[in-house]
């Protein structure tokens, strides 16, 4: 599958840094706990949180959104296009592959889209909605980690973001 390669300029990955980092401040302050059992440091919570705004910044731009910069992350989609509540999930680029994951307490019917990080460049993936797989056993895994587990989805199981942002796929 070809991704979408997004490049970002230097103010919105200013503006995203600032952003992922209230995020974890804020999630500090309320202490709340950070995705799913992860046990890094403040540090590492950082970075992610940063790379993950950087990438819904990059989907915002392919699709030609507004960007409102929030920081309250768990109550609302992290983009909304035309009617669709969208997640972005962003992560390294890996050695083994990389899979879209979608947690068993996700919400139904959203679509989750999948972005490689190599800032300044984003590579957008594809995406799946999440009733395709909420429920079912298909894709579920644990990574034989002491985590939960989740549906692991591979980048060839991914629907072309273009189709998305044409509305040919559904």
């Amino acid at each position: 599958m070809d991704s979408i390669t997004i490049t970002l300029e230097s103010y919105d990955i200013l503006c995203g840094s600032n952003t992922g980092i209230l995020r974890v401040v804020e999630d500090l302050r309320l202490k709340r706990d950070w995705s799913h059992k992860f046990k890094g440091t403040i540090e590492e919570k950082m970075a992610k949180s940063i790379s993950g705004c950087l990438a819904e910044i990059a989907v915002a731009r392919y699709l030609e959104i507004e960007f409102s910069f929030h920081v309250n992350h768990f109550t609302k989609p992290d983009l909304i296009f035309h009617d669709l509540h969208l997640q972005v999930r962003s992560q390294e680029r890996k050695v083994q592959g990389n899979h879209l994951i979608i947690r068993p307490t996700s919400k139904k019917n959203e679509i989750y889209i999948l972005v490689i990080a190599e800032c300044p460049d984003f590579h957008i993936q594809g995406f799946i909605n999440s009733s395709n797989v909420l429920g079912t056993k298909k894709y579920l895994t644990d990574f034989n980690l002491p985590r939960p587990k989740c549906h692991a989805v591979p980048i060839e199981d991914l629907t072309p973001i273009h189709l998305l942002k044409t509305n040919h796929w559904n």
